[in-house]
């Protein structure tokens, strides 16, 4: 009997650590799986690019303000290789500190988010 108690005692005791694990934080950068565009790739692009890489502006014919804008590139060619961060030019020119242009770098987290999606095959997600 006091074995039953015990485990009933420490089944209760460590239940709230399990679910604790299983809450996520409230950065968009964490999530399990791979990164979405929707909810944690556009989000950055809105805030850190669009300014001039808009509908509106596209600066070097680039518009990052949707998906398929994001896929088509710029008057250079595409930006985004999907499956390949090495050799997609936007994580070049965010790692390298030349974009955003005139404000201050992306932070690492926001780098290593785009660079995440990119590998997992930038899907529209």
């Amino acid at each position: 009997m006091m074995g039953r108690a015990r485990a009933g005692l420490l089944s209760v005791a460590v239940l709230p650590l399990g679910i604790g694990f299983t809450v996520q934080p409230n950065e968009p950068w964490v999530q399990a799986g791979p990164p979405s565009y929707a909810r944690q790739v556009a989000p950055i692009l809105r805030a850190r690019c669009v300014e001039c890489h808009g509908a509106d502006t596209k600066e070097a014919g680039l518009d990052l303000s949707t998906y398929e804008a994001v896929m088509k590139g710029s008057e250079y060619g595409t930006v985004v290789e999907a499956g390949d961060a090495a050799g997609s030019l936007l994580v070049e020119m965010v790692t390298a500190g030349e974009m955003p242009q005139d404000a201050d770098p992306l932070p690492a987290e926001e780098i290593a988010l785009i660079r995440a999606w990119i590998e997992a095959g930038a899907t529209n997600n």
